[in-house]
């Protein structure tokens, strides 16, 4: 889970030997009981205090000597708190914003439950690309339905979400039992709520309960889609998966070969399809495991009617050159990253290695899919520059690819327009819920300036808000009442935020 990162300024707090303070829910300012509080020390090995809130949610140590103190507040279902502060202090409000949950039903036209349906978060991409699943998938960003066709997605971070359902011969029922039936009538796809063409997004800025998301799968014209591949041992098993444009990393149906290479989806709507192969697969685990020397094919297939004859080549998996583009001072030389395939095979497909930027690394092992590459390790100083995709479903590009590095994003700021600065918080929130940048919080200095440092270029949402015991603000507010801005690397961002009239002005 991610972390909210409370960046406390001197001014803004009188320091001393005790500390103490007190932990509520940011959307409604009630006290939160049983918060765990490791507080740790600099330069200490060893917990300078290890506390837990009461009924209250007040929190209190004492005899803690001079020095920087690190505070991790955590409660199950809450986004965690790390605080930081130079010597002990009094009359802390820590704020833990609560995760959404989204829940519902998925039923068919006679509103009978789909039993083996799956249905998935899938954040709003911020460059207005295709609809993607969590990349990491835990129970909570995803859920199969019960027997009664209800399920329940939690555990949310700020953000906004569509809500999608795969059912059928998807890849989460194949993963999981190596194979599936289809229901006659019903079939196999993927659908958003309430429809494919105009998903609805659920804004979660915490808290948020969002009830009664029914999906209903209404019938539709169905048809088969039959051909065969030629393995490289005919004893070879290979997946297949059929995926649309619209919604490429959610197959909308999923098959696997017979002894004689041949296969058939059953129950597939009409529309235009890639149609890929992936093998030979010597188990299951969520997706098909692969051998170690694998094959991928893929092709176009047209459904409007039954389909027959489809042949599928299949060729040795292709590898790509990456290195380091470098990107000046706190940035390393060398680093993990990991090639995330923007398309659903049904198989386990992604990639990872290690590349530096004195010479190009090979990844193998590569299907013929569109891959986004992604860092980590990079520390708080170096980020990424911009999104690199490796395109390879037209064949493997022999050319290197760069991979480039910038030093981390800031902001210089400025609050305008308060009497007393410091009685105002100022909150710092990535608009996507997958980024591992944390929500910021920082309280002003006497001239009303802030600064937030060590962030990752992309799209951000700041505002101040009130502070203290007193206040009811949220650190986490309603999108459309925070200032989108796009952070850029390297050099910092100046701006001027206007302070929100207090109660009384």
């Amino acid at each position: 889970m991610r972390a909210v990162v409370l960046w406390l300024c001197g001014a803004a707090m009188a320091l001393g030997a005790v500390l103490d303070g007190r932990v509520v829910e940011d959307h409604t300012g009630n006290p939160l009981a049983s918060v765990e509080l490791k507080v740790s020390k600099s330069a200490q090995r060893t917990l300078a205090a290890h506390l837990e809130t009461d009924t209250s949610g007040h929190f209190h140590a004492d005899g803690l000597t001079a020095g920087d103190y690190r505070i991790e507040a955590t409660k199950p279902n809450y986004i965690g708190a790390t605080l930081r502060l130079s010597g002990a202090a009094s009359g802390l409000l820590i704020r833990l914003v609560r995760c959404g949950v989204i829940s519902g039903q998925v039923v068919d036209g006679q509103g009978q439950a789909i039993l083996g349906a799956t249905v998935y978060a899938m954040p709003k991409p911020a460059t207005g690309g295709s609809l993607r699943p969590f990349g990491q998938l835990n129970t909570g960003n995803f859920a199969r339905v019960d027997e009664h066709g209800a399920y329940r997605l939690h555990g949310l971070p700020p953000g906004e979400y569509a809500v999608a359902v795969a059912y059928g011969a998807s890849t989460a029922m194949f993963g999981s039992t190596g194979g599936a039936e289809v229901r006659p009538g019903l079939g196999s796809g993927v659908q958003l709520y309430p429809t494919n063409q105009r998903p609805q997004y659920f804004a979660v800025t915490g808290g948020e309960q969002y009830r009664n998301i029914d999906i209903a799968v209404l019938p539709t014209a169905l048809y088969s889609v039959r051909g065969k591949i030629a393995p490289p041992d005919p004893k070879a098993r290979f997946w297949l998966a059929l995926i649309s444009a619209d919604q490429p990393s959610l197959a909308q149906a999923v098959a696997s070969t017979e002894t004689d290479g041949s296969f058939k989806f059953e129950g597939v709507p009409s529309g235009a399809y890639t149609l890929t192969a992936s093998g030979p697969t010597r188990g299951y685990g969520g997706k098909a495991v692969l051998a170690t020397e694998p094959y991928f094919g893929r092709t176009q297939v047209s459904v409007g009617a039954d389909v027959s004859g489809v042949a599928v080549a299949v060729q040795r998996a292709r590898a790509v050159s990456l290195v380091l583009k470098p990107g000046g001072a706190g940035c390393p030389a060398s680093t993990q990253i990991t090639l995330t395939a923007l398309e659903d095979f049904a198989a386990m497909i992604d990639r990872s290695g290690e590349i530096n930027a004195e010479k190009p690394q090979p990844i193998a092992d590569l299907a013929p899919s569109r891959y986004l590459v992604t860092a980590r390790g990079l520390g708080e100083s170096c980020y990424l520059a911009s999104d690199t995709v490796v395109d390879l479903t037209s064949g493997a590009k022999g050319e290197t690819v760069q991979v480039p590095l910038a030093a981390a994003g800031a902001i210089h700021g400025k609050l305008t327009g308060a009497a007393n600065p410091a009685e105002f918080a100022v909150a710092l929130v990535t608009a996507d819920p997958e980024s591992s940048a944390p929500v910021q919080v920082v309280f002003p200095a006497g001239d009303g300036r802030f600064a937030f440092g060590g962030l990752r270029p992309g799209r951000y949402r700041i505002v101040a808000q009130p502070a203290g015991e007193t206040s009811r603000a949220r650190w986490v507010t309603d999108p459309a009442r925070m200032i989108e801005m796009q952070i850029p690397a390297g050099a910092p961002t100046e701006m001027e935020l206007p302070a929100p009239k207090r109660s009384g002005q």
